[in-house]
């Protein structure tokens, strides 16, 4: 439905709720809804608050347009409003119900919150709402009927705030779905097969086998099938799994040579003796081949509760979210004393420092059994970080994206309570675990750029993609929950990792990272495909192990974290940088790459078998897009390119918005003059 546009793109690309051709948007708009999408309330004349811009001499604050509300998000339409647009799915001016997280009502003046238990006034002048992503919207209805902002309010108190699982979209979304080859890539877990393959990629099918038992029947939070101790009957370990919480004793996830990588939750409350606990730690002893005695972890004990990384996610959104430019203005002398007080730097610093510690061990040959609660929180954080300090596999986009699959999805960690996906879970168990992971994992990448496959806007749009609730795959708490849905609901599942349902081609090359090393990739090609037939003495598994060798031992003092820029800031307007910042260093290194790859062709040397043309006519496309007219009007004949610096989640309007789209890129006409890269007045005042 974009083919006709003619306007630069300086943003993801959106099908969905076009504003109409007209010079005007009528109060009639009929937006374009999904299937199982209904339209619950609408506000004509809502002025939306954005960060004051200059156009033709005059400066604006805000804009006006309809305000709308479905059961799966709300929509702002304006003729004035950026085309540039999130996804399929979500535009620029949209938000899914499932992202907001906190809802004001402004009377007077006053601040008041909304929810479904308070009682809305009939005199809003305001509503502001805050996302879990860090997004914002103010919306004014003084222009409005007498009586709209307590309409809009409280029916965002009633579809954004679901009291039951069953009430998500996710539910009413009944399109047929038709994977692809990028999800059937990716490896569910949910199948014996799977976890076998692993077993034989690590090598530890000496003391380990795959346990299947239908848990589904019952509410456990367990998979049908994981790996346990081979030596252990199934009556064995059903029987010594009752005394830990959730059914939870040891579950193997990894192995490097002799040493494994297991999991485990803490003894019932009832059960003081801790008998059974050392029992177990003898079976695990038993698999490793050495019969070494495995190092136990008590993450509870070292690392921050769940509700401390709440709290401190709740600080840094705070944080990240001013409610205007005065208090925006009030705490930026005094940022990073508050930043510090949020403790998020902190924890990001001990998650990376004890998965170094428990990747040291396992590279010494022992064994490192991962003991917290519940076997399902921090576990997944401190394991999957292990293992993309150990294997190299786990770095590419695929593998990462099996490392979720496998460490979060399928072992039960539980999204649906931890994200607040239903209003009525409490509060102690809300927390953002995964972002942490994500923050943890992107620090990685800023340590070892050339390591990593995926980018940060991969990592950026893993995160807002877990509240989409149109992929199941971060729905749920458990497997359990799935097959319930599934069956009981009718719930059509599509997982989130089929991204070409979401984005263009040349979106989805942004999710790669241009300093990646790729000589490696044939290697870890046959490594990733490898099949339950392959004998341990063949070439691939024997190439598992030079793959492996690739350890990272990242920086963990707390002066060597780093703020997860793009992710927490991109919604602060005046923390952009027009024309600037990492991403426009991050637009020269594929500019770079994309004139490599055609100087080898033309020099006719080989090309690796990874660096398709589809990839390479999808970087042109960006680029292409990219391309304005520079700034300076005495160097008009020059071209020079104009991003942001939180592209591609947000944009700017440049002064020259005339469009080179037939520019060369390949080509040595662009000027990438140092002033128009990091010119500190274009800041966004």
């Amino acid at each position: 439905m974009s083919e006709g546009r003619s306007k630069t793109k300086q943003n993801f690309t959106s099908y969905v709720n076009q504003v109409p051709d007209e010079n005007f948007v009528n109060d009639d708009y009929k937006p374009k809804l999904l299937s199982g999408e209904l339209e619950a309330a609408r506000a004509n004349n809502v002025c939306m608050y954005i960060a004051s811009y200059l156009k033709d001499g005059k400066v604006y604050g805000e804009k006006t347009g309809i305000l709308l509300i479905t059961n799966f998000r709300l929509s702002f339409v304006s003729l004035d409003m950026d085309d540039d647009q999130s996804n399929r799915f979500l535009g620029s001016s949209e938000v899914s119900l499932s992202n907001i997280d906190r809802i004001y009502q402004y009377v007077d003046k006053k601040k008041r919150i909304i929810s479904p238990q308070v009682k809305n006034s009939s005199r809003i002048d305001k509503i502001r709402i805050v996302c879990k992503n860090f997004k914002t919207f103010t919306f004014g209805f003084q222009l409005s009927e007498i009586g709209k902002g307590k309409y809009i309010a409280d029916a965002l108190a009633k579809f954004a705030f679901p009291a039951r699982h069953n009430l998500l979209f996710l539910y009413r979304f009944k399109e047929k779905y038709y994977s692809s080859r990028m999800s059937e890539a990716v490896k569910m877990y949910n199948k014996k097969s799977d976890w076998y393959q692993e077993l034989e990629r690590c090598n530890a099918t000496g003391g380990w086998r795959v346990y299947s038992k239908d848990c589904r029947i019952s509410n456990s939070t367990l998979p049908m099938h994981f790996v346990v101790p081979k030596h252990l009957s199934d009556i064995d370990y059903d029987n010594i799994s009752k005394s830990f919480r959730n059914n939870r004793s040891a579950i193997w996830v990894w192995g490097l040579k002799d040493a494994s990588l297991v999991r485990l939750a803490e003894l019932n409350p009832d059960i003081t003796n801790t008998t059974v606990e050392n029992i177990l730690l003898e079976h695990v002893r038993r698999c490793d081949p050495q019969k070494r005695q495995p190092r136990l972890l008590e993450l509870y004990k070292i690392l921050p509760s769940i509700q401390d990384v709440n709290l401190s996610y709740i600080k840094l959104r705070d944080l990240c979210t001013p409610d205007n430019d005065q208090q925006f203005m009030a705490q930026d002398g005094r940022f990073y004393s508050l930043l510090e007080k949020s403790y998020w730097l902190l924890y990001v610093s001990l998650c990376l420092k004890h998965s170094d510690i428990a990747a040291k061990l396992l590279r010494e040959g022992q064994t490192v059994v991962l003991q917290e609660i519940n076997g399902r929180d921090m576990s997944c954080v401190i394991s999957s970080l292990v293992q993309l300090l150990l294997d190299s596999s786990f770095r590419t986009i695929q593998g990462f994206q099996n490392l979720i699959q496998k460490d979060w999805i399928i072992l039960g960690h539980p999204f649906s309570d931890r994200l607040g996906h239903v209003s009525t879970v409490k509060s102690t168990e809300r927390s953002p675990l995964f972002l942490l992971f994500l923050d943890c994992t992107w620090q990685l990448l800023q340590q070892f750029p050339e390591a990593f496959e995926f980018s940060d806007v991969f990592l950026t749009t893993l995160w807002d993609s877990l509240f989409t609730p149109i992929f199941d795959t971060f729905q749920f708490n458990s497997e359990t929950e799935r097959y319930q849905a599934l069956h009981a609901e009718h719930v059509v599942l599509r997982p989130v990792w089929d991204w070409e349902k979401q984005f263009d081609s040349k979106d989805l090359a942004l999710f790669t990272n241009p300093l990646y090393q790729a000589k490696k990739a044939q290697a870890m090609l046959a490594v990733q495909n490898i099949s339950s037939s392959s004998s341990p003495q063949s070439p691939i598994q024997s190439s598992l192990f030079s793959i492996k060798e690739q350890f990272l031992e990242p920086q963990c003092c707390l002066r060597d974290i780093e703020l997860w820029q793009q992710c927490y800031f991109r919604w602060m307007p005046h923390l952009e940088i027009k024309y600037g910042g990492i991403a426009q260093c991050d637009l020269l290194n594929r500019i770079l790459l994309n004139n490599i790859f055609k100087l080898r062709q033309n020099l006719g040397q080989s090309i690796l078998p990874e660096t398709t043309n589809e990839q390479m006519d999808a970087l042109e496309q960006i680029l292409s897009a990219m391309v304005v007219q520079t700034r300076d009007p005495d160097a008009a004949s020059d071209a020079s390119l104009a991003i942001s610096s939180f592209f591609p989640f947000s944009s700017i309007v440049p002064t020259a918005q005339a469009v080179c789209s037939d520019l060369l890129i390949a080509s040595n006409d662009i000027n990438f003059s140092h002033d128009s890269m990091y010119e500190t007045s274009s800041l966004n005042d």
